[in-house]
């Protein structure tokens, strides 16, 4: 059985540095939620919808993750098309051909869609570890940087407007 890892201040202390997979450093990008582009189609802006809060509250966002984030909810609503069409016409369909006779032959053969959706599978888990959504991905992704909102009082206010005037 190993020892328990050093304390940040324990490695203060004796100068040493953390393992890198016990560092909980925070990215230098500003948090922020990204604009969801107007040319998303329905299943995909409700992907989205579903996905960013979930990605906000992880702080893993930033404005200019709406070209990845949007390419995901593309990617995430032609999966469920693929799915529907599996659901209705099964994994195998039949089809008719003509044999050099003219005859026609009925073969059976995978169901187009099972390759759009085994693609998809691919693609949306490549995402998914991107945003640090998979189990083994999730510890690796560094939080964005709070941006914090910086209230001023409205005496500090008129303070800087009479020392500006002066």
């Amino acid at each position: 059985m190993g020892r328990n890892p050093k304390s940040s201040e324990r490695h203060a202390l004796q100068g040493t540095k953390p393992h890198a997979t016990t560092v909980t450093a925070v990215s230098e990008v500003k948090s922020a939620r990204p604009k969801m582009p107007k040319t998303l189609t329905p299943a995909a802006k409700k992907e989205w919808r579903r996905i960013v809060p979930i990605l906000e509250e992880r702080g893993t966002l930033s404005r200019a993750d709406s070209t990845c984030l949007s390419l995901y909810a593309e990617t995430y609503a032609r999966w469920l098309q693929a799915q529907e069409e599996l659901a209705t016409h099964g994994l195998v369909v039949v089809t008719t051909v003509l044999d050099k006779h003219g005859a026609a032959i009925e073969s059976r053969k995978a169901n187009p869609a099972l390759k759009i959706s085994e693609s998809a599978e691919r693609s949306l888990r490549a995402f998914l570890r991107e945003f640090g959504c998979t189990p083994q991905s999730r510890e690796k992704i560094k939080p964005t940087r709070k941006v914090e909102e910086q209230t001023e009082s409205i005496l500090d206010f008129l303070t800087k407007q009479a020392e500006s005037k002066s």
